[in-house]
């Protein structure tokens, strides 16, 4: 009788299952129509792909459709691998992570009171040279290491070492003249030959402009009248051991499989790179959760292209999305995440304004706060989100209840009314989340 019972429930179990691979898609699908999507992703479980699929164009004045093989600049994602460079040297004994930033740049400014592992978690200080207006201008020039250090090499500290966070990409920069002082090689030779082909990945390098790149991606965006055009061109002088990696999401998910395997560093050099310090930053890659799953994960943007590369290691889920239109990687990274988990997602749509009367908007007046402050205004009989240092922005109506961000940006505020018309709660929707808005 217990075979029979088993029997019957087991087509039911299967056919309770959700299909992923279908509901990625249809997010991703949604995406690429609504949001214009352009790039690659790939999600794996367990060594298998759930979903891999590619949309819009590797080059688009030649009609090239991006492949599951295109290579695309993956930006700050380069950073983890700079960081393993580092922690190799310091198992080899050739540098300490405690070493101070003067041993290697002995005129650095204040650089005896900056160590390596103060470069590798962004508790350094150092001016962030992307934040530095005089830097664009010279983007597009094959600067010598020392003319980019002299970019904010005598710019003040953002603070005193080690006491506060703030994201470098100087701090990395100056991480890989360390690693080329301390092994005595170039940092793309170092990479290559004691990180890249170590891990064997065969798709994955230091971009260099001058050498002919098979299946390479052009970056792209769209000017101020809606038409593509090509992305502002970037020297890779620049980015160097900050942002100047190629790759594609299968070698993004065999080089996540090896770090977390012990595969490149030590289980202690590993345990160290993956600690949380301030703002939840290891070396070179975040540690945090999304709602309750342990994520280790890191985004990159460069001038035509974005990256995200997140992985969950109690359940062995890696998430790999690369962009070459600029594209929000990140947001698209954790909606495929969140689907995973089972967790709620908004699948992309175009919202259409309704007239809603004037009198219930004051209803939703004062001020909110969830991933930070804001304050919910009216001008002119309309909405208005205001943040400080930020442009208000209209909040054009839905429904009643519902109001969307009027600068395309597929952002939502959302009212729950009691019977007598008063707001009981407020939610963010956005950016792959809900977020309960808290009225102060």
């Amino acid at each position: 009788m217990k075979k029979i019972i088993i029997l019957l429930l087991l087509p039911m179990a299967i056919t309770a299952q959700k299909n992923y691979p279908a509901l990625l898609d249809e997010y991703v699908q949604a995406e690429f129509n609504i949001k214009e999507f352009n790039g690659t992703v790939l999600v794996m479980q367990k060594g298998k792909p759930v979903y891999k699929r590619s949309f819009g164009m590797a080059d688009r004045e030649w009609n090239i459709a991006n492949t599951n093989e295109t290579k695309y600049r993956i930006g700050s994602v380069t950073k983890q691998f700079t960081a393993v460079c580092i922690l190799q040297l310091a198992e080899q004994g050739k540098l300490s992570v405690d070493d101070k930033l003067s041993k290697y740049i002995p005129d650095y400014p204040k650089g005896d009171s900056i160590t390596i592992h103060m470069l590798l978690n962004h508790t350094s200080g150092v001016k962030n040279y992307t934040d530095i207006p005089a830097f664009w201008p010279k983007a597009a020039l094959p600067l010598s290491t020392d003319s980019m250090i002299a970019l904010f090499k005598n710019r003040p500290l953002d603070f005193s070492p080690g006491t506060r966070w703030n994201y470098s990409n100087s701090g990395y920069f100056l991480l890989g003249v360390i690693v080329e002082k301390a092994s005595g090689k170039n940092f793309s030779n170092y990479l290559l030959e004691n990180v890249i082909k170590k891990v064997g990945l065969k798709n994955t390098a230091m971009d260099d402009l001058d050498s002919v790149l098979i299946y390479r991606a052009k970056g792209y965006g769209k000017n101020p009248r809606g038409f593509w055009q090509h992305a502002m061109y970037i020297s890779m002088e620049g980015p160097y051991s900050a942002g100047a990696m190629v790759s594609t999401v299968d070698d993004l998910y065999q080089w996540t499989k090896a770090l977390h395997n012990n595969e490149v560093l030590s289980a202690a050099s590993t345990q160290r790179m993956f600690t949380p310090y301030m703002d939840a930053y290891g070396y070179g890659i975040g540690i945090d959760s999304l709602k309750t799953h342990r994520r280790i994960s890191h985004n990159g943007g460069i001038p035509g292209f974005a990256s995200y590369l997140g992985y969950f290691p109690n359940h062995d889920i890696c998430v790999a999305v690369i962009s070459n239109n600029g594209g929000n990687s990140t947001n698209l990274g954790i909606a495929l995440s969140s689907i995973m988990f089972d967790l709620p997602v908004q699948i992309p749509y175009i919202p259409k304004e309704v007239k809603v009367d004037a009198g219930i908007l004051d209803s939703y007046l004062g001020k909110y706060i969830a991933t930070g402050p804001i304050e919910i205004i009216k001008k002119n009989g309309k909405l208005y989100r205001h943040r400080d240092g930020s442009p208000d922005i209209e909040l054009k109506p839905e429904s009643n209840t519902r109001f969307f961000y009027a600068d395309n940006s597929f952002r939502f505020i959302e009212f729950e009314m009691d019977k007598e018309g008063k707001v009981t709660k407020a939610w963010f929707v956005g950016n792959a989340d809900r977020i309960e808005m808290k009225r102060l």
